[in-house]
């Protein structure tokens, strides 16, 4: 992808052309993006389930940024279909494409603010970091036929380990019933070559550093109004560490340090392990400060989401989902939800000095 051609201004009345929001151009773009859970049942009318093409969003966008208009919709879309098509190489020029775009055009880029409104801005922004999170984990972590596994099957792998080291009796029926074993995703890793596992992780370094330069980009603009990088950029993190680390065990001495804390990404090859080795905590690499409550009651919810998509038998997603509904009440209204005995809560609101809506000033409590 030639990132010079998309960045130059189009020609005409605005450098950033039109709003394209409701043009035919836009709806073929959602179409092409279109798919059908494959998940769900479809009961009894079975029909062809709807493909995405992710080449056809990719050859849209491109159209459209090159010659018709500069829009973050747009931009965020093509993120998307580079990285569904070229894995992550293709999420790292997505990103430093966007990051280019926000530095050269925010003045004029769509959708425009609205009376000084960035909402659809960040909007747009949000969607993608959030979609981040979920397009790495789809990433390939092997790359040996007949079977290509990503993240998202590590992670199941590691359920699979678990439940092995919770039920060790039952561990030949876990085994037999998995749709993924360790051995087989050890299989898969052990006959990757080294190359794979270099390569990848020095794509997913560029990556992270087109990230962080978005982010300085959309920092400078919005300031605290801003969306939250931090969980796209632990997902790549953890990417990182464990694409170096199975390329040291692949035997890729050359392999480059992780550049995070010690033992980042460890969690991730759990799977890589014997199924009755204790799996040691993995440690949080840091990100920075949360400036807002919006934004830690964002993450929250982005926790609950990827716990949800990732783990949907753990408890996680429902109880990050209540902590961040909870967040948004008041403390009357939090007593009055979890408490449900009128006598108790009574009690606790004077002890509390919290009545009515209100907290007391007249010292007392």
């Amino acid at each position: 992808m030639e990132l010079e051609i998309l960045l130059r201004p189009l020609v005409g009345q605005s450098r950033c052309g039109q709003d394209m929001m409701f043009s035919p151009e836009f709806d073929s773009v959602q179409e092409a993006r279109r798919f059908d859970d494959p998940s769900l049942n479809q009961g009894e009318w079975v029909t062809a389930r709807k493909e995405a093409d992710w080449p056809a969003v990719v050859s849209s966008c491109t159209q459209l940024l090159a010659a018709r208009t500069k829009d973050l919709r747009v931009a965020v879309w093509l993120v998307e279909g580079l990285a569904k098509t070229r894995g992550v190489a293709g999420l790292a020029d997505g990103y430093s494409l966007l990051a280019q775009l926000c530095e050269q055009y925010w003045p004029d880029i769509h959708p425009l603010p609205d009376e000084g409104d960035q909402a659809l801005r960040v909007g747009s922004l949000t969607w993608l970091l959030g979609q981040s999170v979920r397009m790495v984990a789809a990433l390939p972590l092997t790359a040996s036929a007949p079977e290509v596994y990503t993240g998202i099957d590590l992670e199941r792998v590691r359920a699979v380990s678990r439940e092995v080291e919770r039920n060790p009796a039952q561990a030949e029926a876990i085994l037999r019933d998995a749709p993924l074993t360790p051995a087989a995703f050890d299989a898969a890793r052990s006959a990757t070559p080294a190359a794979f596992y270099r390569s990848s992780s020095e794509h997913a370094g560029r990556a992270l550093d087109a990230l962080d330069a978005l982010q300085r980009v959309i920092d400078g603009h919005l300031g605290a109004e801003g969306p939250s990088f931090e969980s796209a950029r632990e997902a790549l993190q953890t990417l990182i560490a464990t694409l170096r680390r199975f390329a040291l065990e692949a035997g890729d001495g050359d392999a480059p340090e992780t550049g995070l804390a010690e033992g980042a990404g460890d969690g991730a090859a759990d799977g890589c392990r014997p199924v009755n080795t204790p799996t040691p905590a993995t440690p949080v690499a840091g990100g920075p400060a949360i400036r807002s409550r919006t934004q830690a009651l964002a993450q929250l919810r982005e926790v609950a989401s990827f716990f949800r998509h990732t783990e949907p038998h753990s408890p996680v997603a429902y109880l990050a989902d209540k902590a961040a509904h909870w967040g948004e009440m008041s403390l009357l209204e939090w007593l009055r939800a979890v408490v449900s005995d009128d006598g108790t809560l009574s009690r606790v609101e004077e002890l509390l000095g919290v009545k009515d809506g209100g907290v007391r000033t007249d010292g007392r409590g």
